[in-house]
């Protein structure tokens, strides 16, 4: 698998590479059994020169907030929530910090706090059903409250009846 990975990422570069020629002008090109002036061939290398200062200034424009995130974006959470609404503590993640807890409000109904991430404006929730029946999972709805975000959870078995699932919820923003 991880020399798949390496020809993957060798077949990006090249790729990459080849586009980023097709950009270049190269003034000279050159013929089998052609003598080459080193004129020529230092023309050719200035051109290559001249491009590679062009991608650096390019690249030295780009203003500093464009290259990292600010401090407030970025934010992350995921956990696994069993079908009595309890969250996994060894599969949870909070970017933020604090334990993510899930509560079952009636059958194939839940509602998880995720602590000191505040989704609203700009965030998103995806929750995946999880078991060994086909059960579906779907998100009703999520809203900070505070610096928490609450989201509610809505599982259904495949006639469409409200059934009590495990799922997996992933929070970003």
């Amino acid at each position: 698998m991880l020399q798949k990975t390496k020809y993957v990422f060798l077949g990006i570069f090249i790729a990459a590479l080849g586009l980023w020629g097709l950009a270049v002008t190269i003034p000279n090109s050159f013929s089998s059994g052609e003598v080459v002036s080193a004129a020529k061939m230092n023309q050719n290398f200035q051109a290559l020169k001249d491009a590679v200062d062009a991608l650096e200034a390019k690249l030295a424009a780009v203003p500093p907030g464009q290259l990292t995130l600010p401090s407030q974006q970025g934010k992350l959470a995921y956990a696994w929530i069993y079908s009595d609404g309890t969250a996994d503590s060894d599969y949870q993640f909070n970017s933020a910090g604090g334990a993510i807890t899930g509560t079952k409000l009636a059958t194939g109904q839940y509602e998880v706090t995720i602590p000191n991430i505040a989704l609203n404006p700009g965030g998103n929730v995806q929750v995946t059903g999880y078991g060994s029946l086909p059960l579906f999972c779907n998100v009703g709805s999520w809203g900070t409250i505070g610096s928490d975000t609450k989201v509610k959870v809505y599982c259904f078995n495949t006639g469409g009846t409200a059934a009590d699932s495990s799922f997996s919820l992933l929070a970003v923003r």
